[in-house]
């Protein structure tokens, strides 16, 4: 591993799931293998997908996890593809939170019984644990992309200000029809062509003190 890949890992300092959810980032299950991670845009400008290999935890998970990175490390190829999903896991959950998000998107299967435990399970494994810094190197940068976006951080600061209730929703909808209202109003205040209403305006305005000249 050269000194470039550490310096392109360093650049992403996303968090975890429910961070890049609040982005507008949705996970979805991929049929792939474990070496590839897919990061594409959503519909929306501020929507993504990235998609993830299933992963199922039950009670000999981190057996089985654990003995798989060894085998990895101790053997002489290249190939760190479940430690660096492992360490991928351990990046992206930081709570029952998290695992929850991954639950719902049937990236993980829990049978463990409770969130916390495959919350645990991952946050173990996951210390010290050797693996290629340069892998899902392509998403990473597409997910560190849509995270450093202003906009998408905009959008999130909106939703959470705004889109809490009906009510909230219904105040900013208001406040920008007035918003549009007032604009246009003022626009055609100012650069509006005059009209035959106004033309007749100043000839009223101009008799009227014509006439009153003459009757002093």
């Amino acid at each position: 591993m050269n000194d470039n890949s550490h310096v392109e890992e360093y650049k992403c300092n996303f968090r975890n799931v429910s961070e890049l959810v609040d982005l507008g980032i949705h996970f979805k299950p991929s049929d792939t293998r474990l070496a590839h991670i897919e990061f594409s845009r959503g519909w929306w400008w501020f929507s993504a997908i990235v998609k993830l290999p299933p992963i199922v935890v039950d009670d000999s998970s981190r057996a089985k996890l654990l003995n798989l990175a060894a085998y990895e490390t101790c053997s002489r190829g290249d190939d760190l593809s479940v430690s660096s999903y492992i360490a991928l896991l351990d990046y992206l959950i930081d709570n029952t939170d998290d695992v929850k998000l991954l639950r719902k998107a049937w990236v993980l299967r829990n049978d463990l019984g409770s969130d916390k435990e495959v919350s645990d399970v991952f946050n173990e494994i996951g210390n010290d644990l050797l693996y290629d810094v340069r892998a899902y190197m392509k998403a990473k940068n597409g997910i560190q992309s849509h995270f450093e976006c202003w906009s998408n951080r905009l959008f999130s600061q909106l939703k959470h200000e705004y889109f809490k209730s009906p009510w909230a929703i219904f105040a900013l909808l208001g406040a920008l029809i007035a918003l549009f209202l007032t604009g246009v109003q003022t626009y055609y205040t100012i650069w509006s062509p005059k009209g035959t209403c106004d033309e007749l305006c100043i000839f009223l305005k101009m008799n009227h003190h014509y006439n009153k000249h003459l009757r002093v």
